[in-house]
């Protein structure tokens, strides 16, 4: 079963960490193809104010590793954008680090990945380019949604939004189902209460 994907994506979003690996696991056993793209939820939330001091945080890494990922496509293309953030991903979710400059440049040098990326953290130059890579995630949605989303041969829906990394069979089952449903042009969603975040451990 082949298919292209585009996958949307916040970095600091525990939920698009979790759907990423599933999908760069499946999409390699079977032969798919995924293009990726950075969206923002400090954009999408830009005009609501924080719940709490950790979700203002957030929000802020939100923003600071949007324009880090600008950056790193400005430099070399988009292609960058997958490797990046396998780097930053592992480093944030798995090892739960603080995503200060410093760790970014550390983690960006390790991977083989141009350290001085970090700089933009702070660079409000590339705050443009990220609004409109995440206008391009809401035009591709069609209506306001979060991260991440997912466009399976150009049907796009939010999500799939996981509480664990799929494996094996479920793995499998999971790819195969979301094809088929984009696949159904009178299939909109399913729902069902979300659990909590997905924690990671190496």
């Amino acid at each position: 079963m082949t298919a292209h994907f585009d996958f949307y994506f916040d970095p600091v979003c525990p939920f698009a960490w979790a759907a990423s690996r599933w999908l760069t696991d499946q999409a390699g056993a079977h032969g798919a193809t995924v293009d990726w793209h950075v969206m923002s939820l400090a954009i999408l939330n830009e005009d609501q104010e924080p719940d709490s001091d950790e979700q203002r945080r957030q929000l802020d890494t939100s923003r600071r590793l949007g324009r880090v990922f600008m950056a790193a496509v400005e430099k070399g293309g988009a292609e960058s954008v997958e490797p990046l953030y396998a780097a930053i991903g592992a480093r944030l979710h798995h090892a739960g680090d603080e995503m200060t400059p410093a760790a970014v440049a550390e983690t960006l040098a390790a991977d083989g990945l141009p350290a001085e990326l970090s700089d933009a953290m702070d660079d409000e130059s590339f705050d443009d380019a990220l609004r409109e890579s995440h206008r391009r995630s809401q035009d591709a949605l069609g209506e306001t949604g979060g991260s991440p989303i997912l466009g399976v041969d150009g049907t796009h829906f939010f999500g799939p939004v996981l509480s664990d990394i799929p494996t094996d069979d479920e793995a499998n089952a999971l790819f195969s189902s979301l094809v088929t449903l984009a696949g159904v042009s009178v299939f909109s969603q399913v729902k069902r209460p979300a659990g909590g975040p997905p924690t990671f451990s190496d």
